[in-house]
């Protein structure tokens, strides 16, 4: 990985695995920093970090200014549908962006669900927001399978 001290980038990618391990549809995961920087990821060896975080930081570029020209502050999710499958982004206080992968059969909406109850830990981690998770917790009983 690259920057950050050894223990923040440690916890960051430790709710990473947690939420892979959580969403067993999600292929990988990333935390961005507001300015693009790759902070943590659980991607595979071989995979070039410095173009995936570019064209990771491209899109959330992509989706900040697009909310920003529709009168927002920030935003919230973005979608985008490829061949492959998705890629899947949920901004984090600080502009920090929580960037995931899936198959092409992934329940988004589930996906979704599961980045969004994972930003209140990653906000903790970075020292931003108040590390409250805005949507109701839950436990697994394994990959796919939740109870509240």
């Amino acid at each position: 990985m690259t920057e950050g001290g050894a223990t923040g980038v440690g916890e960051l990618e430790g709710v990473l695995e947690n939420l892979r391990a959580l969403s067993g549809e999600i292929t990988t995961t990333a935390v961005l920093s507001g300015g693009g920087e790759l902070k943590a990821s659980t991607l595979p060896q071989g995979v070039d970090r410095e173009r995936y975080s570019a064209m990771l930081a491209a899109l959330a570029g992509i989706a900040r200014r697009t909310a920003r020209e529709n009168g927002g502050s920030g935003f919230t999710q973005a979608r985008i549908r490829a061949e492959e499958g998705y890629v899947l982004l949920v901004g984090l206080e600080g502009g920090e962006t929580l960037a995931v992968t899936t198959g092409p059969d992934a329940r988004v909406g589930l996906v979704l669900y599961d980045m969004r109850n994972a930003r209140g830990e990653l906000q903790r981690v970075l020292g931003s927001g108040d590390g409250e998770p805005e949507d109701v917790g839950f436990e697994t009983d394994g990959p796919g399978e939740r109870k509240q």
